[in-house]
């Protein structure tokens, strides 16, 4: 091999190892399949309403009203989600942080909550409420990005505090209503992107955010 070529093929490893490098950069903080929340299954319409399912070698099960236990062999633990005079489950999302169980919880009258329950006492760490209903949620590192319709934000898994929020984000133009729903968040670098459900018939917006300072660089 001439030196002209091995020159310009070792140029060709650094460019391709650079690029891979970048990309697992950019990767780093994009939420993986493990930490996207899954739907709990409801129990049949006949039976009062629950919510059912399986994590971490556990089965959960949490009634429309707040009550709810943890099930392996034998063992049994139950909690409660403490939910408001006369409020009811509607929906229940379901994931993982460190060796906690996180639930997000839709409710029937249109808002929902985020809880953090310890394991292995589920007692409550923190709840916070969202204003509204139809929720995305997906969580990276230490952080859990939310988007329901007009609002979207950032919460610390740590404390269950908003580190930002942006609210109010209905726009009408020409008779058409923006983001009234969304996908489910993405991270990408220092960027979250918050892209509306699919609309008709005009093309579907975005708006991109700016992970640690919480502010809007695009949409």
């Amino acid at each position: 091999m001439s030196r002209a070529v091995f020159t310009r093929a070792f140029a060709l490893l650094l460019c391709l190892a650079a690029s891979a490098a970048a990309q697992d950069a950019s990767n780093a903080h994009a939420p993986q399949p493990s930490e996207v929340f899954q739907k709990a299954a409801e129990t049949p319409a006949d039976a009062p309403r629950a919510f059912e399912f399986e994590l971490s070698g556990f089965s959960y099960h949490v009634s429309a009203n707040g009550n709810g236990r943890r099930e392996k062999g034998d063992s049994v633990r139950r909690f409660n989600l403490r939910l408001e005079s006369g409020e009811e489950i509607a929906h229940v999302y379901f994931s993982k942080y460190e060796a906690d169980l996180l639930l997000v919880c839709e409710a029937a009258r249109g808002d929902a909550f985020v809880a953090r329950l310890e394991q292995p006492s589920m007692r409550a760490r923190w709840k916070q409420r969202v204003p509204a209903h139809d929720i995305r949620a997906a969580r990276a590192g230490d952080s859990l990005y939310l988007a329901v319709k007009g609002f979207v934000a950032r919460l610390d898994l740590r404390k269950g505090v908003f580190v930002w929020k942006h609210g109010d984000l209905f726009e009408t133009r020409e008779g058409q209503a923006y983001f009234g729903s969304f996908e489910v968040p993405s991270v990408a670098g220092d960027t979250v992107s918050f892209r509306e459900a699919a609309v008709s018939p005009r093309p579907a917006k975005t708006i991109r955010v700016n992970r640690k300072t919480g502010q809007i660089i695009g949409n």
